[in-house]
């Protein structure tokens, strides 16, 4: 699947556990911090360019609107926990303009001391107070051990989520750099320069994986033929539509899109961005089609 960012999530503000399972996702993002503690056998996750091998008693921390994705194991299994932004918002007064160092814990006494942080905040308890102060301490640890760095420019997250949550809602219609400046009351050289700060591509590119994203589920569905597909996924032709899949997916026949299936593939394959720190930020693939 394509790098995605998660509208409805975002939008949950319940705190979700995934307790003893392996856990497998697509390359995805949101505000919310996401924690995972290995209880067993090696993971393979994708986080910020870069992949992450992780053992038993180690921990990952998504920061807010880094994009990850988690392989599937045959011998892993894992303790997941999306922090809600209402449980987050003492981290956020307190460290908004700063993210984490780094976004592994591999010594294994350090994350084996938070273990029960998580095993804690795994059970709900009915009082919110006592999940809140759990948050925060955990959070608190995490901070001491990551440790923090300066944001290459301030951090909006206002800004960036109403951007995105606008293009969720109106990629289908016919948007560009200037109408979405324009929406937004920013010259289009600044809301260009903000968009790509936070996500490491530019709009045209974000707006095909979006187009593609939803032309595939179209053409997986078995309803639509890929020129209506593409149409209603706001390609303005069939040609636009067929430029874009060739530019961000490997496949020699459309059908491959539709047969193959979500696959997560090699993320350099995926953009002619030619910096190897941003190559493999944009997206996760599934290679299917017609």
């Amino acid at each position: 699947m394509i790098a995605e960012y998660e509208l409805s999530r975002e939008a949950d503000e319940r705190l979700y556990v995934s307790l003893n399972q392996d856990g497998v996702c697509p390359l995805h993002f949101h505000r919310k911090i996401e924690l995972v503690y290995i209880q067993s056998g090696h993971k393979t996750i994708i986080s910020d360019n870069k992949k992450y091998f992780l053992e038993s008693d180690q921990i990952y921390v998504a920061d807010s609107y880094v994009m990850h994705s988690y392989e599937k194991s045959n011998d892993s299994t894992q303790i997941i926990i999306v922090l809600p932004n209402h449980m987050l918002r003492d981290y956020y007064l307190l460290y908004g303009d700063k993210k984490l160092a780094t976004c592994v814990i591999k010594d294994q006494d350090i994350a084996r001391a938070m273990k029960p942080f998580f095993l804690a905040l795994a059970k709900k308890n009915p009082n919110p107070l006592i999940n809140q102060g759990r948050v925060d301490q955990l959070m608190g640890h995490i901070v001491d051990t990551m440790g923090l760095v300066d944001r290459e420019e301030s951090f909006d997250h206002k800004f960036i989520e109403e951007v995105l949550a606008y293009i969720q809602e109106n990629y289908k219609d016919e948007i560009t750099l200037d109408s979405l400046a324009d929406h937004f009351n920013y010259s289009k050289y600044y809301f260009s320069r903000m968009f790509n700060n936070y996500l490491h591509t530019n709009i045209t590119n974000y707006l095909a994986m979006i187009r593609l994203q939803a032309a595939i589920e179209m053409l997986k569905s078995g309803q639509k033929n890929v020129s209506d597909a593409a149409l209603e996924s706001g390609f303005a032709s069939i040609q636009t539509f067929y430029r874009a899949a060739k530019k961000h997916y490997k496949y020699e026949k459309i059908k491959d899109l539709v047969n193959i299936g979500s696959k997560i593939t090699d993320i350099a394959d995926f953009t002619e961005e030619t910096d190897p720190n941003v190559i493999k930020k944009l997206s996760a693939l599934s290679e299917d089609g017609e």
